[in-house]
């Protein structure tokens, strides 16, 4: 048997293997333009803007930098208990909602750009911040470069957040539907990569609610299928009788999802 060492582990390198392996690919911006009002609608309701807050515990003197802000879940609550925010999205439709919804509530210490993990964010006026934040927004090519950039823009704190195992992918909708579900590397690997880097990370959980709540089972149907691309008619239909078989419904016609596998996320800081 090889005496594998510690120190002979390359953690940037075993993501990038892990993520070769996984089924689930990423969503571009043109994905997440047309999810934009529906996933604004969900996350405005989740207790996960809560946990995360609570983790954080925002200073008012602080300015933060939001990669992959979203509509602004965390962007407005932070921006209402720190000196500004800067929110980066690639998606304009979710940069818009963010703008509304900050308008709507009064709060005009947020600037928006809309730029990519890619982008040349100095040449867009983007400069160190005292914390940086990338909440759910770790779909990178090159997670090692990335966490750099993070270290790079932040003076006092990053903060992150990575899934634990398969996140928001729910394994027996993929079981229902016979597709194979590699969601590739989560959180450890992120741990690791960042202690081999030099840093000292700590880690928190933020487990979601067991039972999602919609308006009604159309709306339930088209979030779960969302976790795919192309299904065919027969696999349509096998995802709409497990979604009914975990479904239930109010007199008011609400609907109650219940998932066996509920998503927990890894909210990971360290100091640059």
């Amino acid at each position: 048997m090889a005496n594998i060492q510690l120190k002979d582990l390359d953690w940037g390198l075993l993501w990038q293997q892990a993520k070769k392996k996984k089924t689930w690919r990423s969503k571009g911006p043109a994905d997440w333009d047309k999810k934009a009002a529906s996933f604004a609608k969900r996350t405005a309701r989740s207790i996960y803007t809560e946990k995360f807050i609570k983790l954080l515990n925002p200073k008012p003197e602080w300015s933060v930098l939001d990669i992959g802000c979203g509509p602004g879940t965390l962007a407005l609550p932070i921006a209402a208990r720190t000196s500004r925010v800067t929110a980066i999205d690639f998606s304009g439709n979710m940069l818009q909602i963010l703008e509304k919804r900050a308008a709507k509530q009064g709060i005009n210490n947020i600037s928006t750009c809309r730029l990519s993990w890619q982008d040349d964010w100095p040449r867009h006026g983007i400069t160190p911040h005292d914390v940086a934040i990338a909440s759910r927004s770790l779909a990178v090519p090159d997670l090692k470069k990335a966490l750099s950039l993070l270290a790079g823009y932040a003076t006092k704190r990053v903060c992150i957040t990575d899934r634990v195992k398969h996140g928001p992918m729910d394994p027996d909708a993929f079981a229902a539907v016979d597709r194979p579900l590699n969601s590739g590397p989560d959180y450890i690997y992120t741990l690791n990569l960042l202690y081999q880097m030099g840093y000292l990370p700590t880690v928190d959980y933020i487990r979601l609610e067991e039972a999602l709540e919609y308006a009604s089972f159309a709306e339930a149907l088209s979030s779960y299928s969302w976790m795919f691309r192309d299904l065919n008619e027969n696999e349509e239909k096998r995802l709409k009788k497990y979604v009914r078989s975990i479904t239930t419904i109010a007199a008011d016609g609400t609907v109650s999802v219940h998932r066996q596998y509920v998503p927990t996320w890894a909210f990971i800081t360290w100091h640059p």
